[in-house]
């Protein structure tokens, strides 16, 4: 593990020495889930799960079929390491025997905990879209997640970005001098990603779906980790629990609104041959605790 990796773990297990005893809570902030770093914890003194705690049950919710993966550039300042690898790792993600083992929370045979019907779906491997780089209509460089949603919007109204569907999963990526405020937590201070759904109340085509990688200038290592944990939980959940009580349209999340990287804060590696990417572990019902092995693509 990088050193920041390790400074994200130590921050956990700090938290949970200091506020040992206390009940765990989900990682939420208004209705929005996030990879919390180590001042959340002591801001908050929120205790962070455990890894291998579970299982995760079937809310209802959708997941990603096929995901259909476009990564997004916010502007002309983001580092430019990140343009050019981020191609390359978002087309391995997607093709690789990490997305394989996400095929247990297909929702195909399950049946909702609280009765809701499934959504009949398979998890299968999916593919990459591209990259684009916008152009911002908002140049603040302290923004909300209403922003972000109102600039999605108006990037997919004009032609930027492809049509949006119930299986494409925009991951923008932001320079490290725009600051993203969540009700008052800062990104790269409090959270370095999350994942969100706009227009949600239901399976509807005009759902859009994104994660927000902000640029915490901790290395590349630390982007992938981030990334590759929103991903997972987009992917096999598409509407984020806005609070510690799952339900529908919520996926798979375990009785306390954790999803499945929440908790596993461990690392593995992900291969094509030539490039090796850090990635999030995750929790699998079927091994009753988080994944520990390294991926390869395709």
């Amino acid at each position: 593990m990088t050193a920041f990796i390790r400074l994200v773990a130590a921050g956990w297990l700090a938290a949970v020495a200091i506020i040992a005893g206390m009940p765990a809570q989900a990682l939420v902030v208004g209705g929005y889930h996030i990879l919390p770093l180590p001042h959340y914890y002591a801001k908050t003194r929120r205790l962070p799960p455990g890894g291998g705690d579970g299982p995760l049950y079937y809310y209802g919710g959708s997941v990603f079929s096929s995901v259909k993966l476009v990564s997004v550039i916010w502007g002309d300042s983001v580092n430019r390491h990140t343009i050019n690898r981020i191609p390359i790792f978002s087309a391995d993600i997607v093709d690789s025997t990490y997305m394989d083992q996400m095929s247990e929370y297909g929702t195909l045979h399950k049946k909702a905990v609280n009765g809701h019907r499934s959504t009949k779906q398979q998890i299968l491997r999916g593919s990459y879209l591209g990259q684009v780089q916008i152009a911002p209509k908002n140049t603040s460089l302290q923004i909300t997640d209403a922003d972000i949603q109102a600039e999605l919007t108006f990037q997919i109204k004009s032609g930027a970005l492809p049509e949006n569907d119930l299986d494409t999963l925009y991951m923008i990526y932001f320079p490290s001098n725009v600051t993203i405020d969540l009700d008052g937590l800062m990104s790269c201070q409090d959270f370095g990603a999350y994942h969100f759904a706009k227009n949600t109340g239901r399976l509807r085509r005009r759902n859009v779906f994104y994660t927000v990688e902000p640029e915490c200038n901790s290395g590349f290592d630390y982007l992938t980790f981030a990334a590759s944990h929103e991903f997972v939980e987009a992917t096999t959940d598409n509407i984020p629990t806005p609070g510690s009580v799952p339900d529908f349209p919520q996926a798979w999340n375990d009785a306390h609104g954790f999803e499945a990287g929440d908790l596993c804060p461990v690392s593995g590696s992900l291969a094509d041959g030539t490039n090796t990417w850090l990635v999030s572990q995750y929790y699998l019902n079927s091994k009753g605790g988080c994944s520990d092995g390294n991926y390869q693509s395709p």
